[in-house]
């Protein structure tokens, strides 16, 4: 009969050594969300009941507001606005609007500074290549649904269902700036 004490010894040391580098692993803070996609608790299209749980564990301060629906040209029934504190985006903690019009979250403006344009911008050019609007007042990824925007410093994230509204207020812009 072989003597198997070497391999069980060997096999032991190799399962140990797994788990402590999977607990290493998983002990890593997550990485933090570029600039080139929305927050993870940005699920456009759903109800502020599906998003507030993300919303609770991301942000450190949560306020819910109802506003003036006709501020809201695309809502029929609500307007609604969950300003969120310290959210983790784009490698700082930031203040974020998640825009909800009849309950569906519409877009997301995500606060930045002036100062992070150029290292924003050369992230998105990076993740989505040249920008389909470079306008004075923003600069627009209609492909990703998000913009950058200067005159506020701030980063837009929009969902499928107002993509079209977007893509004609970037056009009209263009057409302005072209005159």
């Amino acid at each position: 009969m072989k003597n198997n004490a070497p391999i069980r010894s060997a096999m032991t040391v190799l399962a140990v050594a797994t788990t402590v580098l999977t607990a290493c692993a998983s002990a890593q803070p997550p990485a933090h969300a570029g600039p080139e996609r929305a927050p993870d608790a940005a699920r456009f299209g759903s109800s502020l009941d599906v998003i507030r749980p993300l919303l609770d564990a991301a942000c450190s301060a949560l306020t819910i507001r109802e506003l003036p629906l006709e501020e809201m040209p695309i809502a029929q029934t609500s307007h609604v606005q969950a300003d969120c504190t310290g959210l983790d985006h784009a490698g700082a903690p930031r203040d974020a609007e998640f825009v909800f019009a009849d309950d569906a979250l519409a877009f997301v403006w995500v606060l930045t500074d002036a100062g992070e344009a150029d290292v924003l911008r050369a992230s998105l050019e990076a993740a989505h290549g040249a920008p389909s609007h470079d306008l004075p007042p923003a600069t627009a990824f209609t492909q990703a649904r998000l913009a950058l925007r200067h005159d506020t410093p701030e980063l837009l994230y929009y969902g499928a269902h107002v993509a079209p509204m977007y893509e004609g207020w970037f056009d009209q812009m263009a057409s302005q700036f072209a005159q």
